[in-house]
């Protein structure tokens, strides 16, 4: 084959690879947006490329097009030798992301564009274009313009901080629920990707946290990640910014970071990211709070915390805690007097820390009513809770080290050992001090050496506190694990900054089976196939976390797909020379529209697997996966 396939060959081309099911002219048609005589066209093209690989594009009466399964491991080569040189831009796109898509393109671009240009760069027509443009503006709720010039060029317009919050505010709802740069940079929109680096994102974030440490700020995660967008946005938009009056001798927050951020400081820049700062509450040097006041009261804090001292319960570090209390009070005060309505309270918050901390809770209460007598304002239960971590913090009594946690399954083996390395991959932070049935767990004396008990069913102990989670550890779960320890942590630091926290939201393959996979090497070795049954293993449990919750998981149901992908890999490797019958692929279909949200993540696995390991997974194959999922809900519903 010579040259490259045109972008919407190479669509085609794709979804038909990946696609486990005859797919009709309709589907191309509306996926594509195009005629069915292009399609037609298309396709047509596609099989004579095909066929110099011995790669049949077959077509079957009322049921549509496919790749028979044995041939799609070659088709990889084509796919690979004609990619096109730029990306299909908007052929898959729905109409919305087609406007953040332009929305990407012109927050780089100096100069207007032609619609000419326009349409080649995303390989639409101009027609297609033309009724896209009038819904930028509305789509953005009118704060900024795709403007059409007398030059026959369109520019984004409108006022510049504008432009950067719309794109801050999109790269935030982007980076939620991810812990790295390596994250972050992955999941920034590809059209950005050219003007900033991974090793750029890792400085900002970096920078940003050494700022925090300097003016011992408190912030929360969602203010990091808003600021981290911010920084990133206006890096990528540097150079559509106008010089003014520099103001170098300041030494706030603000300007610090710039500086650390090797960015000019003038009174525009500054006044962005301070409006930035108090978007999301990160407010320091407040001069309106008098500070006679503060550090009055904070002296009768630390006079009621000597004799909590005086008691024997707790030692504090109290320089420390002075520190921590006036930097985080002087903010917290300052928004609480110049609120202009109640602050919401984040119950799951106040939950986690009353279960959990309520010594340290109930010493912050005594704390919050002097400081309510002293400045006549109500605090919030959430602000009694910050004032408990930052007792937590300073106590002395706290040991710095791993958390020793307890691990108990109905039978203390099997799954439990899965889910003992689950854990210890996600939370690195965590020693897992043993797997035990609740049979051994009765005859257990706890004492020091266990800090609290992960357990997959109910148990009924007081004397520690304990996480009910699935036997699976979706993300649900490590949810409400992270909240548990993050409110341990020290409250000054981003509580995200672990590296080798697991973001399961942007890893597709989370225990690296393409990278242990070798491809010279025998599957006769013991070894090498053990560490690749046991990752096929880890990374199938990994997927079925993301089920639904009205997808119950039993121990059984995943006990049997378990053995069945055991005994199936080698099946895999063999391959299959016939084609699917129509009824498995009809019922595969139904399965598809019935169950979507279950059948598209387990795509995804299968897709992973056939790539990682250069199998073809047949629907036969992947009928009896479907069957565990969907049999044992079933089951389940009716028992219940």
């Amino acid at each position: 084959m010579n040259g490259k396939l045109k972008p919407r060959q190479y669509e085609i081309l794709k979804i038909l690879v990946t696609s486990s099911a005859p797919l009709d002219i309709t589907f191309f048609r509306d996926e594509l947006k195009k005629s069915e005589r292009t399609v037609w066209y298309d396709i047509n093209e596609l099989k004579k490329i095909c066929a110099e690989k011995n790669v049949e594009i077959r077509h079957r009466s009322k049921w549509g097009f496919y790749i028979p399964i044995e041939q799609k491991p070659r088709c990889s080569e084509i796919i690979i030798a004609g990619r096109p040189e730029k990306d299909a831009g908007f052929l898959k796109s729905i109409e919305d992301e087609r406007i953040l898509n332009l929305f990407f393109y012109f927050y780089v671009k100096k100069r207007d564009v032609t619609a000419e240009l326009l349409a080649r760069e995303f390989y639409i027509s101009r027609s297609t274009l033309m009724r896209i443009i009038p819904r930028f503006d509305e789509c953005f709720d009118n704060r900024v313009h795709l403007s059409s010039l007398k030059t026959g060029g369109y520019e984004l317009q409108g006022d510049e901080f504008t432009i950067r919050h719309i794109l801050a505010e999109r790269l935030a709802q982007y980076f939620k629920g991810s812990y790295t740069a390596e994250d972050w940079y992955l999941l920034l929109p590809d059209l950005l990707k050219k003007y900033i680096d991974l090793q750029r994102i890792i400085t900002i974030s970096n920078e940003i946290k050494k700022v925090n440490e300097q003016y011992n700020v408190w912030i929360s995660n969602s203010g990091f990640l808003n600021l981290l967008s911010y920084c990133i946005a206006s890096d990528i938009r540097k150079y559509f910014c106008n010089p003014g009056d520099c103001s170098d001798d300041s030494h706030g927050y603000a300007e610090t970071l710039l500086k650390r951020l090797n960015k000019k400081i003038d009174k525009t820049e500054l006044g962005y990211l301070k409006t930035i700062l108090m978007e999301n509450e990160i407010i320091v040097n407040i001069q309106e709070i008098e500070e006679q006041k503060v550090n009055s009261s904070l002296k009768k804090i630390l006079e009621f915390l000597k004799t909590q001292e005086e008691k024997g319960n707790y030692k504090f570090d109290m320089t420390s805690l002075f520190d921590d209390l006036y930097g985080h009070l002087k903010s917290s005060l300052f928004l609480f007097l110049n609120a202009k309505e109640k602050k919401e309270e984040n119950y799951i918050v106040i939950r986690e820390v009353k279960e959990n901390y309520l010594d340290f809770y109930r010493m912050a209460e005594a704390c919050s009513n002097i400081l309510k007598q002293d400045f006549s304002i109500d605090f919030t239960e959430t602000e009694v809770c910050y004032i408990a971590v930052y007792l937590y913090k300073n106590c002395k009594n706290q040991l710095n080290r791993k958390k020793n946690v307890l691990l108990v399954c109905g039978t203390g083996k099997g799954l439990s050992n899965l889910l003992a390395i689950r854990l210890g991959n996600v939370f690195p932070m965590l020693n897992i001090a043993g797997q035990v049935s609740p049979y051994q767990l009765s005859n257990m004396n706890f004492g020091k050496a266990v800090d609290f008990v992960i357990s997959t069913i109910p148990l009924n102990i007081t004397s520690i506190p304990v996480l009910k989670i699935s036997q699976i550890l979706p993300m649900e779960d490590i949810k409400r694990i992270q909240e548990f320890l993050d409110y341990g942590k020290l409250v000054d630091e981003i509580p995200l900054q672990e590296k080798n926290r697991a973001s399961f939201n942007s890893k597709d393959d989370p225990f690296e089976i393409a990278g242990t996979v070798q491809q010279k090497t025998a599957f006769n070795n013991l070894t090498y196939a053990a560490n690749i049954i046991s990752k096929l293993i880890l990374t199938l449990l990994e997927y079925t976390s993301k089920f639904p919750e009205n997808y119950r998981m039993s121990q059984d149901v995943l006990l049997g797909m378990v053995i069945h992908m055991s005994m199936a890999v080698p099946r895999w490797f063999q391959g299959s020379d016939h084609d699917t019958p129509p009824e498995i692929a009809e019922e595969y279909i139904r399965i598809a529209n019935d169950h979507k949200v279950i059948h598209e993540i387990m795509e995804q696995f299968f897709k992973l697997v056939e790539n990682s390991l250069q199998v073809s997974i047949s629907i036969e194959e992947k009928m009896a996966f479907f069957l565990y999922i969907i049999g044992g809900n079933e089951d389940e519903s009716t028992n219940d």
